[in-house]
């Protein structure tokens, strides 16, 4: 039976090498803090657990970080492509306004040309109107009135072509003016219409001036954007390569748990030869934690990376370091101590061709030979072998083959 100071060295030395490997992988500028980026593996490790089976900590951590890093280029791809479109809308925008800006530079400059020439019409109609003023005044007692040119009317055929001049001098001055008048109220209009052709041009320069701004801010963060996804690229690369040279001693761990579990397998089949299994049926064994939660099934698993499919024997109990773990009924232990993919393990005969499995332990306290009840507690959990994290791996074997657990439980 290990010693506890002999496990909690083992636990020390996997924490210091799973440290090393957490910050070895940069992080891309802009991207997730770093805490925010472990948040991300840790989660992500979690969710693989299911998927991964029983592999190291180290490797199974590096698998996290890559499907967090692939997941976040992603998602950065995705970024890229969404400011794509809001830059092609801006550039469209910015057109638009542009040939509206040019459709009101000449809008104001017809209203320009029309203003000049209606203040130069109103200054020659301002000259005569004072012109005839001022003919008035000056000539004031000499133009003779009506009633003079009446009076020294020596033909009276006269008087009308009297009368018809006065008429036309009175109708001249009026239309003069009418005429200063008319040119002013022209004058008022088109200084409206220029001052608003002006004010659309004013506006028309605003909104591209906006545009412009929306436009380069969409660039620069397209451009930080795209930085950011080439470098999570590389990162990915990086942890790609590195999940791919541990490959081979990933496979020989697993291959390793795999003849320790055939020749578990063996030895129950052996000890328990004619002996007969009883039904299947819920209660039988009781869950060998408190509270229990069951974090991965029994069954095959594929994985997301190498692509091999692999029997996951047993169910997987969540379980911090030194959780105590009970035997799920009465029975003979085993065996009790180290199996290199299981960790410390202890394996208990029930009779009747049924047998159970406890693997990963930290400490164990009962050993080989020993009789122990239902409940009892034979270990604490821990996160020794080939193993994610601290939990209870729990496999039931009828006859020395694993089963699903849940049919017995």
């Amino acid at each position: 039976m290990p010693s506890v100071v002999s496990v909690k060295r083992a636990v020390c030395l996997v924490a210091a090498v799973i440290g090393v490997l957490s910050v070895s992988v940069a992080v891309p500028a802009g991207a997730a803090t770093p805490q925010e980026r472990q948040a991300q593996i840790d989660r992500e490790l979690a969710r693989l657990h299911n998927q991964i089976g029983e592999a190291s900590e180290q490797q199974s951590r590096l698998l996290a970080e890559l499907q967090v890093s692939r997941r976040t280029r992603a998602e950065l791809d995705a970024k890229v492509a969404a400011l794509d479109g809001e830059i092609a809308g801006s550039q469209a925008e910015l057109d638009a306004v542009t040939a509206e800006l040019d459709t009101a530079v000449a809008a104001q400059a017809v209203a320009d040309e029309a203003l000049d020439a209606a203040q130069a019409q109103l200054r020659r109609s301002t000259v005569d109107l004072r012109e005839q003023a001022l003919h008035a005044y000056m000539h004031f007692n000499d133009e003779p009135t009506a009633e003079s040119m009446l009076n020294d009317l020596d033909d009276v055929n006269d008087a009308p072509r009297i009368a018809a001049y006065l008429d036309v001098v009175a109708e001249h001055q009026q239309d003069v003016i009418d005429e200063h008048r008319s040119r002013r109220q022209d004058l008022k209009a088109l200084q409206d219409q220029a001052a608003a052709a002006k004010a659309a041009v004013a506006d028309r320069q605003a909104q591209i001036a906006a545009r412009r701004d929306e436009l380069q801010q969409a660039r620069n963060a397209q451009a930080a954007a795209r930085s950011q996804v080439a470098a999570e690229a590389a990162t990915e690369q990086a942890l790609l390569a590195r999940v791919q040279s541990q490959k081979t001693a990933y496979l020989a761990q697993v291959n390793q748990l795999e003849r320790e579990s055939g020749q578990i397998a063996f030895d129950l089949s052996r000890r328990q030869s004619g002996q007969t299994a009883p039904p299947a049926r819920h209660g039988v064994l009781s869950y060998p934690v408190a509270n229990p939660v069951i974090t991965s099934s029994f069954g095959y698993r594929t994985h997301p990376i190498y692509g091999d499919r692999r029997l996951h024997a047993g169910i997987d109990l969540a379980a911090n370091v030194g959780t105590p773990v009970f035997a799920a009924a009465a029975g003979t232990v085993v065996s009790a101590g180290w199996m290199s993919g299981y960790g410390y393990t202890v394996v208990i005969d029930h009779g009747g061709a049924l047998a159970t499995l406890y693997a990963h332990n930290s400490v164990l306290m009962v050993s080989a030979g020993q009789q122990v009840n239902r409940g009892q507690r034979i270990s604490s959990a821990g996160s020794t072998g080939n193993s994610t994290g601290p939990h209870v791996h729990f496999e039931v074997r009828v006859k020395g083959t694993p089963v699903d657990p849940m049919n017995y439980l």
